[in-house]
């Protein structure tokens, strides 16, 4: 049974880095010879008579012709919920109040809304996204260029809700990654915000400070070829603590109402 579990698991730590290289348009393996070399010994372990599933035609003629993952087994929104709230692929999960796969209907996401992390309190609620008063500022603002939320899809980097003594690291966002990536191939939003350095530095991958990269469209490409624009701006937890910031941000929202219009 035990012996069962880390099958499980490995597995689905392999389905997490084939959809995270997915994402991120790799879309094949150099055939070296070291590589073929393990996939050979690999094979005479199992027709040697070795534990693990037997080979079948139907298993042949996979492996065969799914070479990397299709954008249709990088799962919905609501299976990669489910995998969220059983993870443990990183020392946080250890830790965590809840998981915190994020909040939408999925079905037509028009605004893809990321953050950093949910910092648990005693007034969080079970629905929180970015926090009890970071939520309701988000909805204000969406609300402001009419946008409903039935459109928009809100989550986070880290999908660990965690209380306000845990600071996560950069092992626990490179093993959440591939979870983002597979969320926005799963919504195919017509627009991605996302909100504070953590978010905007973790799908763009520049260093420039939040300052400088706010208030301009960039393109985030994903699995199959996907392309969406991207335009960063200040987390709403921000906001509560820089009000003066607020005109900045509401410059930001203008552009993203004016590109929906579109």
């Amino acid at each position: 049974m035990e012996k069962e579990k880390e099958i499980v698991q490995l597995l689905h730590d392999i389905r997490g880095v084939l959809a995270c290289h997915q994402a991120s348009s790799i879309a094949e393996y150099p055939g070296r010879s070291g590589l073929s070399s393990f996939l050979d010994g690999c094979r005479l372990q199992v027709t040697s008579g070795s534990p693990g599933a037997p080979i079948t035609e139907e298993n042949n003629r996979s492996a065969g012709t799914a070479s990397v993952t299709k954008k249709s087994d990088l799962g919905s929104l609501a299976e990669i919920a489910a995998e969220v709230e059983q993870c443990t692929s990183c020392a946080l999960a250890a830790r965590r109040s809840c998981g915190v796969s994020g909040r939408g209907r999925g079905d037509k996401v028009r605004l893809f809304v990321i953050g950093h992390w949910l910092t648990v309190t005693e007034q969080s609620s079970p629905e929180a996204v970015f926090g009890k008063e970071e939520d309701l500022m988000l909805e204000r603002m969406l609300a402001a260029i009419h946008l409903p939320m039935e459109e928009v899809f809100v989550t986070n980097v880290i999908k660990c809700g965690v209380g306000p003594d845990i600071q996560p690291q950069a092992e626990h966002l490179d093993a959440c990654a591939s979870y983002l990536r597979r969320q926005i191939t799963a919504a195919a939003p017509e627009l991605i915000c996302t909100m504070g350095m953590v978010a905007t530095k973790t799908l763009l991958q520049r260093s420039q400070p939040l300052s400088r990269l706010r208030g301009r469209f960039y393109t985030y490409r994903g699995a199959e070829g996907l392309e969406i624009p991207l335009l960063p701006t200040f987390h709403p937890g921000y906001l509560v603590r820089n009000p003066e910031m607020k005109k900045a941000t509401w410059l930001d929202l203008q552009a993203l109402e004016k590109y929906l219009e579109k």
